[in-house]
């Protein structure tokens, strides 16, 4: 066992020994109870009720060692956020209920707190028992807007947590940001003065990020202006002084990695796993030096919830399941959306257009953003659509040219690798894991083909509007979500496009309207064929590959960051 702490103002003793763990979750998107709102059904493996069950285990077996943290990407990305951002907001949000019973120490500010407006993400965020930190956001007036470091004392050491957030949210709410005056700068220079400023007068820097590990950023750095997304692992090799850094936003777990002497971490998104960092440490010539370091993650399938925090958000889940079981209308066949991403179906062409009717667009386009979306013969009800259409995009439509048009299918097609000479699948399989599903978007109004056995740029075989060839300069409307109207998932091509239709209209609510409007959903009245893969080996891979990636992307996700998993707009 650690010795006691010292007294008040009592320095520990030459050669004391002592551990301390700072736990984390991230990504945690509104999963705060076991149940999936949009399949209207219990979920036993995630959510923060069974996270605080572990939590409150670490904290019993090691009493006064235990910091807590989150990386961001809280207040958006389920059905229990939306209503309670529009529908039925409450006087506590019910994820800054759910914190608090946790009792976090502190929080990094995610890219989707921004997606609601900063107004309402800063009622909520005035709500909690805890800071939450992006020391690189900038007010107006050019300082910080929000704190970026917090100092936690535990069993006698002085621990400083450091947070910071992407800048793509620069492009992907780049209007909600600009509303309010707010700039988010690079992480990087940030960090390292923060880190800078305080590596002398604490015993442990921790460095909380809602950025991915690497890899190059979702938007076009260039024509957008913004900084690299994704830099934690730059700031692990590159940032001298970091002990741990806990990072998020990618979607993607990371247990137990070392870059030099600092340990990363990242847990499991939608509060699937806590992640754990141990320090062992040891009392030398009157400063503490760290002897051990490792990372694990806890899993939380079929952990049991906790009662305090399942209480703190009865209201909010009693009104979801109100929410998502209202009916909107009828259909009286089964639609399906498990092949969309290898052949064209109505129900994807319902939401296609919808859009492109209520922008008064000559083309709209989306992605197939869950394969596991349905309409069974009898009532439509909103957890159905919550699950075709989950994010809080809103509609708008750009102008473009036949050449864009063309890059745009381009770019779409790299969710496919390219088939060997005799047809068969390239090393790796015919699907790109590297590519999020959400980054295959389908565009209705023209027809196209694209052949899965030429090379990525050469792929679209066939362009047409209205039975002729599209030239490149030729010019058209195009309807989709203000996500990728923003050149989010790396679609620069668009970058410029004039905006011809913005009412700041959600599409899901628009897809709500309609399904009111007509009663009976009939696929005959949405459903033509405009698009196809090629050659038929291509298609039957393709198939093949989306079916698995369907247990892998999880019941209606789409990550990622992407998404992504993720803006607001098509994301993780």
């Amino acid at each position: 066992m650690p010795p006691a702490p010292p007294g008040r103002g009592a320095a520990p003793p030459e050669g004391a020994r002592t551990e301390l763990l700072v736990a984390a979750t991230t990504d945690v998107h509104g999963r705060l109870r076991g149940w999936d709102y949009q399949t209207d059904r219990p979920d036993s493996a995630r959510g923060l009720a069974r996270a605080a069950t572990v939590v409150d285990s670490l904290r019993a077996a090691h009493p006064g060692q235990v910091v807590l943290v989150d990386a961001g990407d809280l207040f958006q990305g389920n059905p229990l956020t939306y209503v309670a951002a529009r529908v039925e907001p409450q006087p506590v949000h019910p994820v800054i209920a759910a914190m608090n019973v946790l009792r976090y120490d502190a929080a990094t500010i995610g890219n989707h707190e921004f997606n609601y407006g900063v107004p309402a993400w800063e009622r909520a965020m005035g709500q909690a028992n805890f800071p939450f930190l992006a020391g690189n956001v900038i007010a107006r007036d050019g300082a910080q807007r929000y704190p970026g470091v917090v100092t936690i004392t535990r069993h006698g050491l002085r621990v400083a947590i450091i947070g910071a957030t992407t800048p793509g949210s620069m492009v992907w709410d780049r209007a909600n940001l600009a509303q309010d005056g707010i700039t988010i700068r690079d992480i990087v220079p940030y960090v390292r003065e923060a880190v800078a400023r305080v590596r002398g007068t604490h015993d442990l820097v921790v460095v909380v990020l809602h950025s991915g590990l690497g890899g190059p950023s979702s938007y076009d750095q260039i024509t957008s202006g913004a900084g690299p997304e994704n830099v934690a692992g730059v700031v692990a090799s590159d940032v001298p002084g970091v002990d741990l850094v806990v990072l998020g936003h990618s979607h993607r777990e990371v247990v137990d990695s070392l870059v030099g002497s600092t340990l990363i971490v990242q847990p499991r998104h939608w509060a699937g796993s806590v992640a754990v960092a141990r320090f062992g440490v040891t009392r030398v010539a009157g400063r503490w030096r760290i002897d051990t370091r490792r990372g694990e993650s806890i899993t939380l399938n079929r952990v049991r919830e906790s009662p305090a925090v399942i209480a703190a958000t009865l209201e909010a889940h009693e009104r979801t399941v109100r929410w998502v079981r209202a009916p909107l209308g009828r259909t009286a066949v089964a639609w399906h959306s498990d092949s969309a991403r290898v052949a064209d179906v109505p129900i994807i062409d319902f939401m296609l257009e919808v859009m492109r009717r209520t922008a008064g667009a000559d083309l709209a386009a989306t992605a197939a953003f869950s394969l596991d979306a349905v309409f069974e013969p009898g009532p439509i009800t909103m957890a159905q659509l919550a699950q075709l259409y989950p994010y809080d995009n809103t509609l708008r439509a750009i102008r473009v040219s036949g050449a864009q048009l063309r890059a745009y299918l381009e770019h779409s097609s790299r969710y496919y690798r390219t088939l060997q000479a005799d047809g068969s699948a390239p090393a790796g399989g015919v699907v790109d894991t590297d590519v999020p599903g959400y980054n295959f978007d389908i565009v209705s109004g023209a027809e196209y083909v694209i052949d899965l056995a030429r090379p990525i740029g050469q792929r679209v075989t066939t362009l047409r509007w209205n039975g002729r060839d599209i030239a490149g300069t030729d010019s058209f409307t195009l309807a989709l979500n203000n996500y990728r109207a923003e050149g989010g998932g790396g679609f620069s091509m668009l970058s410029g496009a004039r905006t011809v239709y913005d009412e700041g209209r959600d599409i899901r609510d628009l897809l709500v309207e309609e399904i009111r409007r007509v009663g009976t959903l009939d696929p005959r009245a949405y459903a033509k064929q405009n698009w196809r893969l090629e050659p038929a080996t291509g298609v039957s891979l393709g198939l093949e590959a989306v079916t698995r990636a369907r247990g892998a992307e999880g019941r209606g996700a789409s990550t990622v960051p992407p998404v992504s998993d993720e803006p607001r707009g098509a994301r993780r």
